[in-house]
């Protein structure tokens, strides 16, 4: 059975404020479940591998010194 998790519940987890949590919802950066038009949950499985695929998109730049 999926848990689904609320903003504080999963900025907990990922030891982030809930404000991130929101923020990343609203901008796309991590998925969500929308159980009503106020009510949204998170799978936490889903938002790892979202958070992983998208640092694995961002490189760092090397420079030469």
């Amino acid at each position: 059975m999926i848990e689904l998790l609320t903003v504080a519940e999963l900025a907990a987890r990922l030891r982030v404020r809930p404000r991130t949590v929101q923020q990343w919802a609203r901008r796309g950066r991590i998925p969500t479940v929308r159980l009503s038009a106020k009510v949204i949950r998170f799978n936490f499985d889903a938002v790892l591998l979202a958070l992983q695929s998208r640092s694995e998109e961002v490189q760092p730049c090397n420079r030469a010194s």
